[in-house]
């Protein structure tokens, strides 16, 4: 992942004999990760798990503050492609090789994964419920497989919408299933072996408005975002359509809520890190990111960590930890707060991508056929595309059958 250079644009500047630039924050936010990280995710004291798409696979253990990994959670050396952490801490991680899919279980304290449940080939993005059931997510075959809790084997597998993107459950252990191709959200209660409802997210021309990334509140309100027609859909408990829409420019690809009930969105075109305060109708701020960000997840204490994969090429990409103070000026709508908010010595927010405050290090290892890049461009290329080119059947292509 790319590491990002401590010294500021006014310096650089100087050295070079050139008239002097604004400077920039400095950079010790940076999660330096010696790998490919797609996936994010953070237990209750605040220890993120960043899943190694990259050569040898694996989990990079980051404890909460730090900025390196303390340790590696093996995969047996295959690539990590979801993870989820159950309510007991046991880490559940998609991982894959050839064309074979397992979800390896890995215990609190444990080394690396200890059992593994045979799934399907391809890449799964994983959500765990309250009781420790699996979904798994088949974008191949259009379906979510579940696994029951302390299961050996995958207990069903329920047919849902075309391209299964991520997946949410809500506290009563409804699982709902963002369809990026078919422009639905299917919803599954538990214990059940069929779909109950499908809720459809298609806009006026009848084409998918590219459902990607969900999030679940306390109160059981799901919230969805839409790459293609950038906003983050609200569904109330017991819904069939969409309460409202709140306008997220920039393709928002995934949503993550904190414990407030803030939202924060990664957006892709608009290279963003987003705001939503409890109970708002639009965004109070944003922050702008390193990169076209991808995933997300926020920490117990209001801090959020964002990926920002590879686009053009090899060692481009970022992992970074956006503080709770920053957030917050930023949902006030003042960018250069956010840029300050940090006390000495924490995380403080990156310059916007493309100031020339960062240098790339460490390996991005390339994904099989293109994959780092090709997530990234292939949604960005469709939101351009849907938006020039409404109406047409093939828009619904999208990035959801790489499952990352």
């Amino acid at each position: 992942m790319r590491y990002r250079w401590a010294a500021s644009t006014a310096v650089i500047g100087a050295m070079l004999g050139l008239a002097a630039a604004p400077a920039v924050a400095e950079a010790d936010e940076a999660i330096y990760i010696y790998g490919t990280p797609v996936r994010v995710a953070i237990a209750a004291d605040g220890t993120a798990y960043l899943g190694n798409y990259g050569q040898g696979g694996g989990v990079f253990v980051v404890p909460s503050g730090a900025t390196k990994a303390a340790r590696t959670l093996s995969t047996g050396g295959r690539i990590t492609t979801g993870l989820a952490l159950g309510p007991d801490g046991t880490l559940y991680v998609a991982t894959a090789e050839g064309d074979q899919g397992a979800v390896g279980i890995i215990p609190p304290g444990a080394a690396g994964v200890e059992r593994t449940v045979p799934v399907s080939a391809g890449l799964h993005p994983l959500a765990a419920g309250p009781d420790g059931t699996v979904y798994v997510a088949n974008p191949a075959g259009d379906s979510v497989s579940v696994i029951a809790p302390n299961g050996t084997a995958v207990d069903r597998t329920i047919k849902v919408g075309a391209g299964p993107a991520e997946i949410a459950v809500t506290k009563d252990g409804t699982a709902f299933v963002t369809s990026q191709t078919a422009g639905t959200v299917s919803v599954i209660p538990a214990g059940v072996d069929t779909v109950s409802k499908t809720i459809e997210l298609i806009s006026d021309t009848g084409t998918s408005e590219q459902p990607h990334g969900i999030a679940a509140g306390p109160d059981g309100t799901v919230y969805v975002a839409n790459i293609k027609s950038s906003d983050i859909a609200v569904i109330k408990p017991g819904a069939d359509t969409a309460a409202e829409r709140i306008f997220v420019g920039g393709g928002p690809q995934d949503v993550a809520i904190a414990s407030d009930g803030s939202l924060y969105i990664t957006s892709l075109l608009s290279q963003k890190l987003s705001v939503i305060r409890p109970h708002a109708k639009d965004v109070a701020g944003s922050i702008p990111t390193d990169g076209g960000p991808g995933h997300l997840a926020v920490a117990p204490d209001g801090s959020a960590i964002v990926i920002s994969p590879a686009v053009s090429w090899p060692g481009d990409g970022a992992v970074v930890r956006y503080s709770a103070a920053a957030l917050a000026a930023a949902s006030q709508g003042s960018t250069a707060a956010a840029l300050s908010a940090a006390p000495a010595g924490e995380a403080a927010v990156p310059a916007a991508a493309g100031s020339g405050n960062a240098l790339p290090a460490g390996f991005w290892y390339t994904l099989p056929g293109g994959v780092g890049a090709a997530v990234v461009a292939l949604a960005a290329w469709i939101l351009v595309k849907g938006r020039r080119r409404q109406g047409r059947p093939e828009d619904g292509a999208s990035s959801a059958g790489s499952g990352l």
